[in-house]
């Protein structure tokens, strides 16, 4: 909701639903609030092959049974927040890599 004065939001919390919408030549951004998992490292590796420029922001409550996962997902996202995060923080990562 705090984003959502300045950009147009899409909100699920299905990842085929990010996966289409991500194929979408108007989105500017993808932002998943999401626990790593394979399924999450292979979307994002799957949107960056379709679409090298469209930046992926990531958030999620760090654990440290996601390490692995962690450093392989960071290789794929333009940025990762670990929760809890400073929505600001946010707005201006989002910023810089729309502008």
């Amino acid at each position: 909701m705090f984003l959502q004065d300045k950009y147009n939001i899409t909100t699920t919390t299905d990842l085929e639903v990010i996966k289409s919408v991500s194929n979408n030549s108007s989105v500017d951004l993808v932002l998943m609030d999401t626990e790593p998992s394979l399924e999450v490292e292979v979307l994002c590796e799957n949107i960056r092959s379709k679409n090298s420029k469209l930046p992926i922001i990531l958030t999620y409550v760090y654990k440290k049974q996601f390490s692995e996962i962690d450093k392989k997902i960071r290789e794929k996202v333009n940025s990762v927040f670990y929760k809890p995060y400073d929505l600001n923080e946010i707005a201006v990562k989002m910023s810089s890599l729309t502008a």
